[in-house]
């Protein structure tokens, strides 16, 4: 379990951060939440669908990097295999976290627990009279930024519920032999729907910029094809071992 504090000059002072691309934290997440600004360079490797909160109706857009729960397929090794990440995977091993349910304003926390983190060598987060480093308000500021993009990205998932452009989509995989997958919980923009939008409304999504979002999703689908095949090889390598 991670051991998430707030960030405190005294407390972290000698701290230094090694950055890597070692995202095997996420090895057990097959969904992974993105922000609409992540749509267009996702979907040339990841499908991208959107999976709702049964308890508050909220949708969330997500990659998909695994077909089954628990095995996402490109973070079971250090060595990332794609081209593309999400804007998400920079965060750790820092966090924003709310003071309170009703407040604004948040703590900028890290994980001491990571691997990233040591005494020796690194980049460092606070100098010696104790404020932050260049580097620590970098990190900061895209806290924030995908902060307020995630935000963005629930109110555009919720006008895309409101105008009923969503619709739950069942997909029946082949797999290895005669092994099928059937996926569920997962919803998409319907076309048919997009295509016979009046004029006003359709014009309404242009104004807005959604269209290249809207076509992104709807292309990124088709990688569902390329999780398969890397299923597959998942798992004949686990079989194998």
């Amino acid at each position: 379990m991670p051991n998430i504090i707030p960030l405190n000059h005294q407390l972290h002072a000698a701290l230094k951060i090694q950055d890597n691309r070692d995202f095997t934290r996420f090895k057990d997440q097959h969904l992974i939440p993105v922000v609409v600004q992540d749509f267009i360079p996702l979907a040339a490797e990841f499908p991208i669908a959107f999976v709702k909160n049964t308890e508050t109706g909220q949708f969330t857009a997500v990659a998909m990097m695994g077909l089954k729960p628990g095995i996402n397929l490109y973070c079971q090794t250090a060595n990332w295999p794609a081209e593309v990440i999400p804007s998400s995977f920079f965060n750790y091993p820092f966090s924003l976290v709310k003071q309170s349910e009703d407040d604004d304003n948040c703590f900028v926390c890290i994980d001491t627990d990571s691997s990233m983190i040591n005494k020796d060598s690194g980049q460092t987060l606070f100098d010696d009279k104790g404020e932050q480093t260049d580097y620590l308000k970098a990190r900061t500021e895209h806290l924030l930024d995908v902060a307020a993009r995630h935000e963005q990205t629930s109110d555009i998932m919720q006008y895309f519920a409101n105008k009923k452009l969503l619709t739950l989509k069942s997909l029946n995989i082949n797999l290895a032999g005669d092994e099928k997958l059937a996926l569920s919980g997962l919803y998409v923009i319907d076309e048919k729907k997009l295509e016979t939008l009046p004029d006003d409304e359709f014009n309404e999504l242009r104004s807005k910029g959604l269209l290249p979002i809207i076509y992104a999703h709807l292309s990124s689908m088709h990688q569902i094809a390329r999780l398969a095949k890397l299923q597959i090889n998942f798992s004949k390598s686990s079989v194998e071992a």
